[in-house]
């Protein structure tokens, strides 16, 4: 049996999913303490193995609590009468349970994100840990060729060990049947739009740039706006602009609708760490919606694509101009699915 340890983000989940549908042996373990919500599905797997744990079970008590999940697993394995043949860790928090394991399990470590840049996990600690986990793995599978070459290069890893799976979408991003439109009603066309969660990773000067020029009728920001702390008045400039229009939190299974009723897409990140080796979700599904897609240059994985128009603060009136002009030419959805990204992996398990 396949055991991927854990599906509590969403990213992790749609790929730990994507594989289940592949190999059927596949069970999505889901360590939580109390209070933490589960990652956004549309339907619980009877494979699923959620495990409440106390808090700290991946720090300070990791001495209890590691052990503690491996007889889970081994005992769900036996229980179908199969062994442990195939482990998943999707953060270097894991090390002690993937050095328990004996020879006869091929770990894979799927590594989802710069673990690096995270407040309260940095540090040599953690480059260690994860220099460790890559060399216990079978595979080391990474979402960005960022992530990938860097662990290459700083960890010694041997390149035909490692894989670049970026994140990906649903088939529900590309549906034809409800544009959303009527989600608009009102806005000036054509709608450009930056869709997720709001925070200091978003360059909201490059929005505020947007928002004055004249090739958009409408910017319309769908998520929460709290995060935002170091550019709380640029925010507010922002707010204040006639063109902008925020609608808050939306429910994560009505995403699709608000996309789709973009005629641009903006994906404004800022020039930070974690954004330069990120494989951002929303990229995939503006894709998969088939509408043009302004961007910032500053995740690797976005400036290395030919087929966004890349632009920052000083350019962004002629992006602006481009992006409409292809808007009126119509959508061209491109779809990358979570399916397709395990079927890579699929010769190595």
């Amino acid at each position: 049996m396949i055991f991927f340890f854990d599906g509590n983000t969403v990213w992790r989940r749609k790929y730990a999913e994507a594989l289940a549908r592949r190999r059927g042996d596949t069970v999505i373990v889901s360590p939580r303490s109390r209070g933490m919500s589960r990652a956004a599905s549309p339907d619980r797997r009877e494979e699923d193995m959620p495990v409440w744990m106390p808090p700290g079970w991946a720090g300070r008590l990791s001495w209890a609590s590691f052990p503690y999940l491996k007889a889970r697993a081994e005992r769900r394995a036996a229980s179908r009468g199969q062994g442990l043949d195939a482990a998943f860790f999707t953060s270097p928090h894991y090390l002690p349970l993937a050095r328990s394991l004996g020879r006869d399990t091929r770990i894979v470590y799927y590594c989802s994100d710069d673990y690096r840049s995270y407040a309260g996990w940095g540090g040599a600690g953690m480059v260690a840990q994860e220099r460790e986990l890559c060399r216990l793995a079978y595979r080391s599978v990474f979402v960005s060729e960022a992530l990938r070459r860097r662990a290459v290069e700083e960890y010694g890893l041997d390149p035909d060990a490692t894989l670049v799976s970026p994140n990906a979408t649903e088939p529900r991003f590309a549906a034809t049947g409800d544009d959303g439109r009527d989600l608009l009603a009102g806005l000036a066309r054509p709608a450009f739009g930056a869709v997720g969660m709001f925070n200091d990773r978003i360059d909201i000067g490059f929005l505020d740039r947007l928002a004055q020029e004249p090739a958009l009728g409408s910017l319309v920001l769908v998520g929460p706006l709290e995060g935002v702390v170091e550019q709380r008045p640029a925010l507010e400039r922002l707010l204040s602009r006639p063109k902008v229009k925020a609608f808050g939190r939306q429910p994560h299974e009505a995403i699709h609708r608000w996309m789709a009723a973009l005629d641009v897409a903006v994906i404004p990140y800022r020039a930070t760490p974690l954004n330069h080796f990120c494989s951002p979700m929303r990229l995939y599904d503006h894709l998969a919606v088939g509408h043009p897609i302004i961007a910032t240059p500053h995740c690797a994985q976005i400036a290395e694509r030919g087929d966004l128009i890349v632009a920052d603060a000083e350019t962004a009136g002629a992006a602006a101009g481009a992006a409409a002009e292809r808007a009126e030419r119509g959508r061209r959805p491109v779809m990358e699915t979570w399916d397709d990204r395990v079927r890579v992996l699929a010769g190595c398990l």
